[in-house]
């Protein structure tokens, strides 16, 4: 019931375990609706699955030894799973997200059970697993720190929470006794087991051993010692604060300091366990002797440069038109990468509701009745960064909407619960409960069902991509650097074990722009300068305008684009990588590759990845859009097939086919086309349109054009293709001489 401890006797302790055990298969079971999704060949390679997202491939390579990543606690769950599983790690990968998913859909069960919320814990778990802003982000193949993300914070907090139940007043009980008319004695206070320190002490060193998992812990960390204290000083029984106060201890000082804090739990255990406990009270609830060890607390809570490293993670979700390097009247601004990050991106308050449910209304109830929860379970007051987290998401970013899943999750599925069980109460109707459950499971649960294959969307790069960097680390010496998209940078790491010009954690400034300016030119010369300038300049991309204000910075740009200009001569073995996976990102790839320094703005092309059916002839060179009666005549065609790659150029074809045209005969015939060139992977079925200004670039050039254009040849060879992904090796100076 709402009022209840649930877990005083042996019968509720099994079947809260069996409950959770249930919620666990249940989840799983339903993530597993997405797997059909996946049935797919090109999803695969080399024996190994894709994975749903670029990071994914960073803590892969961290798993294989390669890249930063490496003894990070996500690396090093994924190689000794792999290792003890004897399976490919990108397999073991692949499955983690439904696996702890479902543990989280457990926890959040669990968390139901022991508030009162018997009868509904496993809708609580349910919603909670599945809540649009968190499934997301954890479907089948993703795996990134998201997996931990909700599944520490609740965790962590668990010891503290069954403490508080236990021996913590309720508000409730509180006012009950400020107006006279019960005592302010928690049934059950009187006595203090030694296990309850052993408990506090384990969830101590989780909390403690979590800190290393996500750079948002630390300050959770520091969030729940806080508030065990002050939880503790406001809520305890009069006769019990000092005794909870010291309690406290063996959960926050093994949580701050690790092992060595284990010395306190470990005495105080003794202690409690000791038949002689009496004689010591006065010695271990000594108001000095405590305050002593809140000191310590306190220093080792503050240790760190705690604010600054708050400053620094905040900027990094914070957006701004531009990131800058040189301070000053003439600074040197970059783009932005926030602009083109989907997941940091604003998010107004009506629009967070449909990522903590499907229905608005549900997502609302759940936040209101959390409010209800923290009157009823001061407990779930440990939950109340991850509300923080979830409503900041407005300025945050999208991912963090998935804090609010257990939030609405539990604020809704307790209350509703409470509620039926409260109407039918006095009427010996026993069922009522389990009307309760599945009501809630059937009315609250059944939405996500059809949400979670429409949001499967298959691996982040596919094989061919896959296949290239995988050939790319065979071809090209182990000092080689790779150029490609920052968005591909991990999975170059882990296919082709290469360093790359930027990655998942090197996407802002010179290394946002030098890959984007060298993909958005259409100069070969210049993209081939910019690169052997980079590698001339130093091992990492800030190098290149190191010491430059905006006016040096666009003049350095301009002397390497003069045809005038030497060629420079490159440090080390340069390579870039096209791919079709590159054009997807072709509007904002445009748009900071043209970033002008001196008027602090860029304006690239245009381009649509149309979600439409289509039609053409290549004859012709028609195209017709689903549902459309309109005929566009584009500028180029080009499909690309497991066959090969058709390219049909209509301009330069009909150009070569009527030499002595007339300029009013050649002005008419072109104002028949459209600057539009269809760009068609028969394999995805993705269709991309762009104009001129992408097409001619290096981001298309690079891939759809005949290895000895004249434009092409003399800055860079082929030396690997596949049709949707190629390789070119970046050649010398002493080469086109």
């Amino acid at each position: 019931m709402a009022g209840e401890f649930n877990l005083q006797t042996a019968e509720a302790r099994w079947q809260a375990i069996l409950c959770v055990l249930a919620t666990i298969l249940l989840a799983f079971c339903i993530r597993l609706i997405e797997w059909p999704s996946w049935q797919n060949p090109e999803y695969r390679y080399g024996g190994e699955m894709l994975l749903a997202t670029n990071d994914a491939y960073h803590w892969l390579a961290g798993a294989v030894g390669f890249g930063l990543a490496r003894d990070h606690p996500m690396a090093e769950m994924l190689r000794l799973s792999a290792w003890i599983l004897n399976l490919e790690p990108a397999n073991v990968a692949f499955w983690y997200p439904p696996f702890l998913a479902s543990i989280l859909a457990g926890l959040v069960a669990f968390w139901a059970w022991i508030l009162g919320g018997g009868a509904c814990s496993m809708a609580a778990g349910l919603m909670a697993s599945i809540a649009p802003g968190f499934l997301a982000r954890t479907l089948l193949g993703y795996y990134d720190t998201d997996l931990v993300t909700l599944l520490f914070p609740l965790l962590m907090v668990l010891g503290p929470a069954l403490f508080c139940l236990k021996f913590f007043l309720t508000p409730k009980e509180i006012a009950l006794a400020i107006f006279g008319r019960a005592a302010a004695q928690k049934p059950g206070t009187s006595h203090l087991s030694w296990r309850w320190g052993v408990l506090l002490a384990i969830f101590g060193l989780i909390t403690f051993f979590s800190l290393s998992w996500h750079s948002v812990f630390p300050y959770l960390c520091r969030f729940n010692v806080a508030f065990f204290v002050l939880l503790a000083l406001a809520l305890s029984p009069t006769q019990s604060r000092r005794r909870n106060l010291a309690a406290s201890l063996c959960y926050c000082l093994p949580a701050l300091t690790g092992l060595p804090g284990l010395l306190y739990p470990a005495i105080f255990i003794v202690f409690l366990a000791s038949p002689k406990r009496e004689k010591w009270k006065k010695l271990f609830y000594n108001p000095w002797i405590l305050l002593l060890f809140f000191i310590v607390l306190v220093y080792f809570s503050g240790r760190g440069e705690i604010a600054q490293t708050i400053i620094s993670h905040a900027n990094a979700y914070l957006k701004r038109g531009a990131d800058t390097l040189v301070s000053g009247a003439n600074t040197l601004v970059y783009p932005s990468v926030a602009q083109s990050i989907i997941e940091v991106q604003d998010l107004g308050l009506a629009a967070l509701f449909p990522y903590f449910h499907p229905w608005q209304e549900g997502a609302i109830a759940g936040l209101l009745g959390f409010f209800w929860l923290m009157y009823k379970k001061p407990a779930t007051i440990f939950l109340l960064p991850l509300l923080a987290l979830g409503l900041l998401s407005q300025k945050l970013g999208g991912r963090m909407v998935m804090f609010g899943a257990p939030i609405v999750a539990l604020g809704f599925a307790l209350p509703a619960c409470w509620l039926v069980i409260s109407v039918f109460r006095g009427k010996k109707k026993t069922w009522a409960p389990a009307i309760c459950c599945v009501a809630l499971l059937c009315g609250m649960v059944a939405p996500y069902l059809d949400m979670i294959p429409a949001l499967s969307q298959g691996p982040s790069i596919g094989r061919r991509h896959a296949e290239a960097l995988a050939r790319a680390g065979k071809i090209t010496p182990p000092d080689a650097m790779l150029w490609l998209w920052w968005d591909f940078g991990y999975a170059a790491h882990y296919f082709a074990r290469r360093q790359t010009i930027c990655d998942g954690a090197r996407h802002s400034g010179p290394s946002l722009y030098l890959p984007a300016a060298v993909y958005a030119t259409d100069n070969a010369r210049f993209a081939r300068q910019i690169i052997a300038q980079a590698a001339k300049s130093g091992p990492e991309a800030g190098d290149f305008f190191k010491g430059l204000n905006a006016d040096r910075a666009q003049e350095l740009l301009n002397i390497l684009r003069s045809k005038e200009t030497p060629l420079v001569e490159s440090n080390g073995r340069q390579y870039i990588v096209a791919s079709f996976e590159n054009l997807r990102l072709g509007f904002w790839i445009s748009n900071y590759g043209s970033w002008n320094f001196i008027t602090r703005g860029g304006e690239g092309g245009a381009l649509s990845i149309l979600p439409q059916a289509l039609s053409y002839q290549l004859k012709t060179g028609q195209v017709r859009l689903d549902e459309s009666d309109n005929i566009i005549f584009p500028t180029s065609i080009n499909v690309f097939e497991t066959t090969g790659l058709i390219r049909k150029n209509y301009v330069q074809e009909w150009f070569d086919s009527h030499r002595r045209a007339t300029q009013a005969e050649a002005e008419a015939w072109l104002a028949t086309r459209r600057n539009i060139n269809f760009l068609l992977n028969r394999v995805t079925d993705e269709k991309i349109a762009a104009d001129q200004t992408i097409y001619n670039s290096m981001l298309a050039q690079l891939l759809v054009c005949d290895p000895r254009d004249p434009a092409i040849a003399p800055y860079f060879r082929l030396v690997y293709d596949n049709v949707f992904a190629r390789v070119w090796e970046v050649l010398p100076a002493k080469a086109m001489y």
